[in-house]
C-alpha cells in the first residue's frame, strides 16, 4: 500500500496515466467572494436563451461588435443587435466588444465601433479585445490601446473600458497608459479549462488588479455547449471619468534606437508625431502608428541632419539614420 501511495504521488505530480479505475479530480477554486458571474458571446453562440442565461445565475454579458482583424476591413457581427436586446430583455448587464487588428488604426477603430454600436447606454461596458487572429500579425501596445479608449470617449463620453488580453500576453508587455488612463484589465487565464474556476489569474506585476476574469470557453448556458465564463468584480463598472490620456508633459518618451540601427519603429514614430504636434498642430494619437507621410520631406529634413543620399522618397537606413537624429533632440521628448 506504501508503495502504490507513493506511486500514486508521483503519477500526479509528474502528470502520468493513473491505473486503471484511478481518476484524477483537478482542484476546484471558489470564485472570488463578491464577484458578478457573467458570459462573453460572439456569432458563435446564436440562438442563446438568454432567460436561462440569468436563470443559471449570470449577471452581465459582453457581446461580440465586430473587429478590425480580417483583411477584407471591418465588420459588425451578424448577430451583434440580436444579442445585445436579447441580453437587455432579460436583465442583464451588457457590454460590447472590439477586436483589435492590422488593419484599422486605434483611431479609426473607435470610430467604426462607436458610429455602429448598437442600443449603447451609459454604463455598458466597453471593451477592447487585444489578441493576434484571423489575419492580424500582431498585439496593440500600450499606446495604441491608450488611443483606442482616448478615441472612445471623444465619441461617447466617459464610459466603462475594459482591455481583454490573455495573462501571458499581458505579461509579455507593459501597460502604463492604459493603468493610468482607468482601463479596467479583463484577463483570460483559463488554467485546466474544464469549466471550473481555476484560481486568480497570474498577472505578474504587469497591471495592478484584474476587473474581470475569463476563466474558461468550456461552460454551458443558454442552451449552447460552449460558452465563455467569466467573474467580474462589482468595481469593473464604474464609468471612469476625466480628461485626455494622451502622455502626461511629465513623461517624457524614451529615445529611438533608430539613430544607431537605422531601423523605423513605433519610438520613432511617437517621437514624429509629438514633433507634429510640437510644430504643426498634430491632433492625433501618439501611437507610433504613421499614417500618410510625405517621404521626400522627411529626407530633406535628415539632409540637415547628416544624410546625404538622393531625396526620392526611398527610405533606407541612412535615410533613417538622420531623421532619427533630428528625433531625437530633446526638445521632442
Amino acid at each position: 500500500m506504501t508503495a502504490f501511495l507513493g506511486r500514486l504521488a508521483l503519477a500526479v505530480a509528474v502528470g502520468l496515466a493513473l491505473p486503471a479505475g484511478i481518476a484524477a479530480t483537478p482542484a476546484v477554486a471558489a470564485t472570488p467572494p463578491g464577484t458578478l458571474s457573467g458570459i462573453d458571446i460572439s456569432t458563435w453562440q446564436a440562438g442563446i436563451d438568454f432567460t436561462d442565461v440569468r436563470a443559471d445565475g449570470h449577471q452581465f454579458v459582453i457581446v461580440k461588435a465586430g473587429g478590425s482583424q480580417l483583411s477584407d476591413g471591418p465588420y459588425i457581427g451578424s448577430q451583434y443587435a440580436t444579442q445585445v436586446n436579447g441580453a437587455r430583455a432579460a436583465g442583464l448587464r451588457v457590454g460590447h466588444y472590439w477586436l483589435a487588428g492590422d488593419f484599422q488604426t486605434p483611431a479609426q477603430a473607435a470610430d467604426y465601433f462607436a458610429t455602429h454600436l448598437h442600443d449603447y447606454r451609459p454604463g455598458d461596458v466597453i471593451a477592447l479585445d487585444n489578441e493576434v487572429l484571423d489575419d492580424s500579425t500582431r498585439l496593440w501596445s500600450d499606446t495604441e490601446a491608450t488611443a483606442f479608449f482616448q478615441r472612445m470617449r471623444e465619441r461617447i463620453g466617459d464610459h466603462v473600458p475594459w482591455l481583454y488580453m490573455g495573462a501571458a500576453d499581458l505579461r509579455s508587455g507593459t501597460w502604463p497608459r492604459t493603468i493610468a488612463a482607468g482601463v479596467k484589465l479583463w484577463v483570460a487565464s483559463w488554467g485546466a479549462n474544464n469549466g471550473n474556476y481555476p484560481g486568480e489569474p497570474n498577472l505578474g506585476g504587469a497591471y495592478p488588479t484584474w476587473g474581470a476574469h475569463q476563466y474558461t470557453s468550456s461552460g454551458s448556458t443558454g442552451g449552447i455547449a460552449r460558452v465563455d465564463l467569466n467573474v467580474a468584480k462589482p468595481g469593473a463598472f464604474e464609468i471612469v471619468t476625466g480628461g485626455p490620456i494622451d502622455p502626461p508633459v511629465d513623461d517624457p518618451l524614451p529615445k529611438t534606437a533608430t539613430e544607431q540601427d537605422g531601423v523605423a519603429g513605433p519610438i520613432m514614430w511617437m517621437r514624429a508625431q509629438n514633433w507634429l504636434r510640437i510644430t504643426s498642430g498634430y491632433t492625433g494619437p501618439i501611437d507610433g502608428a504613421p499614417g500618410t507621410n510625405t517621404w521626400k520631406a522627411v529626407q530633406r529634413l535628415a539632409s540637415g541632419w547628416g544624410y546625404t543620399g538622393p531625396i526620392d522618397g526611398a527610405m533606407g537606413p541612412n535615410s533613417w539614420r538622420g531623421f532619427a537624429r533630428f528625433l531625437n533632440q530633446d526638445q521632442w521628448d
